[in-house]
C-alpha cells in the first residue's frame, strides 16, 4: 500500500506538531510543514503531497485564497479545511473553491481520521 504524503498549512506551529502526530499515527507521510499560504505555495511543487491540509484563519494569504490558487497549479491534489469556523458560509466558500472536505477543529479527533480514509480510497 502507498503511503499519503500530506501538506500541513497552519500559523500555529503548536497545532502542526499535534496534527503530524496524529497523522503519523494514522500512518500518513509529512512532506511538509509550513506556517503560510504562501510558504504553501512554495513548497507545493517540490514535496508534491498527496494532501494539504489548511486552516483558514492565517495571516498573509488565508486558507480559502491558498486552495484557490493551489486548485489552479494542482487539479489532483486533495484539499482539506481544518478550522475552527464551520459556519455554513466558510463550508460553501470552500466548497466553490474545490476543497474536497472540511472538518472543524472542535471535532478532529473522531472526524479526521474517517474523513482522510474517504479522501484517501
Amino acid at each position: 500500500m502507498r503511503v499519503v504524503r500530506v501538506l500541513l498549512v497552519d500559523d500555529c506551529p503548536e497545532f502542526r506538531k499535534l496534527l503530524a502526530r496524529m497523522l503519523r499515527g494514522l500512518g500518513f507521510e509529512i512532506a511538509a510543514s509550513v506556517g503560510s499560504g504562501e510558504e504553501a505555495l512554495q513548497v507545493l511543487g517540490s514535496e508534491r503531497p498527496d494532501v494539504v491540509i489548511l486552516d483558514i484563519a492565517m495571516p498573509g494569504l488565508n486558507g480559502l485564497e491558498t486552495a484557490k490558487r493551489i486548485r489552479e497549479v494542482d487539479a489532483d491534489v486533495k484539499l482539506l479545511v481544518v478550522s475552527l469556523h464551520s459556519t455554513p458560509e466558510y463550508r460553501a466558500a470552500a466548497a466553490a473553491i474545490g476543497v474536497d472536505a472540511y472538518v472543524c477543529k472542535a471535532n478532529l479527533v473522531p472526524e479526521l481520521p474517517r474523513v482522510l480514509a474517504e479522501l484517501c480510497a
